[in-house]
């Protein structure tokens, strides 16, 4: 029973965390407001990939700072960054303001990736639970969509004034920072350690050397990374709803209406855990299939196909990301994660560039109509390539996995 009580008052915290780390009023506006003063379009997709150069330019000495500190004090530190962001964003907004910002909140980013996520699954581990990974994720998941969700009515209080709706953005981060405080953690002091004993770079080619000779953790990491981030529209869904029709106090209504399609995904995600890998990536093909459709009905009839698009998307994203989790070896979790940041960034800097093109040809329907697109081949590559070798069969519980001279060398 104790076992229980505890293993509730960590999640309890971990759920905290994720909701006030995402109940941040400045979501549907600041895209807006730096608009507003004086950013082009181009110059917004501008400010995504420097946030994405932010991450994984400080990868390696976040996650040195990560295994010296210990994972409570990393996430804390990374949520003093973010708060300086938007202060900075308040007090100077000009485009190096809001370029600082950015790409503060992006080593943020960095921190959370390598803090945050291994910090949950060794947990889990820890505590014998690790099975109910996969749920745990997507609770955490539909947390941060009712945060994020809640954060919609930002717009609304836009009479107030930028300077309040910042304020209240800065309390939220504060109360994310006690839940990580309010955690006990198990596993933390046996892997800090381990790592503080281990040359930081030879552990960084370790990881390296792991993935490479381990094909599943680098497959899954490579489908997880494309999916997450080449469907990734949360940060234009403002400028979106503004082009096709929504009034300024409005935007936050498509926020809204796509995070509840993607808790809708999120929510029984773990029930298709064990599904047939074809179906997986034919899953992604038909969701890749709607930001096609999307484009071509750039209009509010039209996002039923966005919508049916992150149904698909969020489940997608908790079941390869939980796959991907699985193949990774414990001592090695902060290195992975860690590439698995960097490939978030590079990707998403990508995205960015994608949808930032497609704002020069005059709309935002054109980068949409490309995602889906790519979207489509990716899914395609994983039904030729990738096939069924990273199957639920081939999973460390049901067979090991080989990383035994990778990880000897270190």
């Amino acid at each position: 029973m104790n076992k229980k009580s505890n293993l509730r008052r960590f999640l309890r915290n971990v759920y905290g965390y994720a909701f006030f780390n995402k109940l941040i009023l400045l979501t549907p506006v600041y895209a807006v407001f730096m608009q507003e003063n004086g950013l082009t379009d181009i110059q917004l997709s501008l400010m995504f990939v420097i946030l994405s150069a932010g991450t994984f330019l400080t990868q390696i000495p976040v996650t040195w700072i990560t295994n010296k500190l210990g994972a409570k004090p990393a996430i804390m530190l990374g949520q003093l960054l973010k708060a300086v962001a938007f202060v900075l964003w308040l007090v100077w907004p000009t485009f190096w303001g809001f370029a600082i910002g950015m790409f503060l909140w992006g080593m943020e980013w960095a921190f959370f990736n390598v803090s945050f996520e291994g910090m949950v699954y060794d947990e889990l581990k820890a505590r014998r639970h690790q099975k109910i990974y996969s749920r745990v994720l997507g609770v955490r998941y539909n947390v941060q969509a009712v945060g994020t969700a809640l954060s919609a009515f930002g717009s609304l209080l836009m009479f107030v004034g930028y300077g309040w709706i910042t304020f209240a953005s800065l309390v939220s981060l504060a109360l994310s920072a006690i839940c990580i405080a309010r955690i006990k953690l198990k596993s933390h002091p046996n892997a800090k350690r381990h790592i503080r004993k281990t040359h930081f770079m030879k552990l960084f080619k370790t990881g390296v050397r792991i993935c490479g000779r381990t094909p599943c953790i680098l497959l899954m990491l490579l489908l997880s990374l494309f999916v997450a981030n080449i469907a990734y529209l949360d940060d234009y869904l403002s400028p979106i709803g503004l082009e096709i029709g929504l009034p300024v106090e409005f935007v936050g209504f498509i926020q809204f209406f796509i995070l509840g399609c993607a808790v809708l995904g999120q929510t029984f995600a773990y029930r298709f855990s064990r599904i047939r890998d074809w179906v997986l990536y034919t899953m992604i093909c038909i969701a890749g299939a709607m930001f096609v459709v999307f484009s071509l009905d750039y209009s509010l009839v039209g996002l039923w196909a966005l919508g049916a698009a992150y149904v698909l998307f969020s489940g997608l994203n908790i079941l390869l990301y939980s796959r991907f989790q699985d193949f990774v070896p414990t001592a090695y979790r902060s290195v992975i994660l860690s590439l698995y940041s960097i490939g978030d960034n590079i990707i998403y800097i990508g995205t960015c560039l994608v949808i930032g093109l497609g704002g020069m040809l005059g709309s935002w329907r054109y980068s949409i109509l490309a995602l889906g697109m790519i979207l489509i081949g990716i899914g395609l590559w994983a039904l030729l390539v990738i096939r069924d070798r990273c199957s639920i069969a081939n999973m460390p519980g049901a067979r090991a996995v080989k990383t035994t001279h990778p990880i000897g060398k270190a």
